[in-house]
C-alpha cells in the first residue's frame, strides 16, 4: 500500500472499488493505459506493488501507464485481473 495513505476498512475499499467500477462503465471509450492507472490509483498502490500482483514487471506497467508500449494480450489480462475485468470486456467487471 502506498505510504502516502492511510489504510482503508474492508467497507471503505468495497466503496471506492464500487466507485471505479461506476467511472469506468460510464466511460466506455477509456484507453487500457487509462483505466489501469485508475485502477493502480484507486487501489492505492505504487507501481512496484501493482506490478508484483500482477505478475509482471514495474517497467512494463510503467511504460504501458505512460503510452510508451502497448501491452500484449496476455500483459493486459494480467494487469486487469485485480478489478475482475478482461481485455475487450474491461468496462464489464465479470461477476462471481
Amino acid at each position: 500500500m502506498d505510504k502516502r495513505f492511510k489504510p482503508l476498512s474492508p467497507g471503505e475499499e468495497l466503496q471506492v472499488r464500487r466507485a471505479l467500477e461506476d467511472e469506468l462503465a460510464a466511460d466506455p471509450s477509456m484507453p487500457i493505459p487509462a483505466v489501469i492507472r485508475k485502477i493502480r490509483a484507486a487501489l492505492r498502490l505504487t507501481i512496484a506493488e501493482y506490478a508484483k500482483l500482477c505478475g509482471v514487471s514495474a517497467r512494463t506497467l510503467q511504460d504501458v501507464e505512460r503510452e510508451e508500449s502497448s501491452p500484449t494480450l496476455a500483459t493486459a489480462e494480467k494487469l486487469l485481473r485485480p478489478m475482475g475485468m478482461a481485455p475487450g470486456a474491461a468496462l464489464k467487471p465479470r461477476r462471481r
